[in-house]
């Protein structure tokens, strides 16, 4: 039972700061999400490396504190399949990310600025998988939103990861994104 009471007490709370939260203003909790290309993917270690192009994805989760400035949770990813055999890698950005805009909503040009940690996986055909540690990322872009919501952008994301016995990786990815914002 007192269980049942706490969920109820989260529902109830998160449906009423949910409600407040979406009112059409870039100012308060933003939640969003883009899907786009990825034309240069690429990762180099000391036996080789590799530069492919792929698909890109973005999920943002913060708080806007003004018309023109948030601060986000950004993960910014690309997924390729290698040309070195039946392996497909994910690698990306992960961290914290100033967007600011440049306008009013819905007609103004932005920037994004970020700082975190890259990330790299990779799974083969027959589902080997490994993941190196993360390292240290960056992550800049820019872009324009042209409506309410709506943004289009490009973004560049470069860092480390740690492939283990003292071997870092360099890493770097340029993506293309059209993002959907809830403000």
């Amino acid at each position: 039972m007192k269980r049942c009471v706490i969920l109820m007490l989260i529902v109830v709370v998160g449906m009423a700061a949910s409600a407040s939260a979406f009112d059409g203003a870039r100012k308060g909790f933003v939640l969003g999400g883009g899907l786009g290309f990825a034309p240069v993917a690429k990762y180099d270690w000391p036996l080789w490396e590799e530069n492919r192009s792929g698909f890109a994805l973005n999920l943002v989760i913060g708080h806007a504190w003004d018309e023109f400035n948030m601060i986000v949770y950004e993960g910014n990813v690309t997924s390729f399949s290698s040309g070195r055999g039946s392996v497909t890698f994910a690698q990306g950005f992960n961290g914290a990310c100033w967007y600011h805009y440049f306008g009013p909503t819905g007609k103004s040009f932005y920037t994004a600025a970020g700082l975190g940690f890259y990330v790299f996986r990779g799974e083969n055909a027959w589902g080997y998988e490994f993941q190196n540690d993360p390292g240290f990322g960056i992550l800049v872009g820019t872009g324009y939103e042209f409506a309410r919501h709506w943004q289009v952008g490009a973004y560049l994301s470069a860092g480390k990861t740690d492939a283990g016995l003292g071997v870092e990786m360099d890493h770097s990815h340029f993506s293309i994104l059209v993002s959907s914002i809830a403000f």
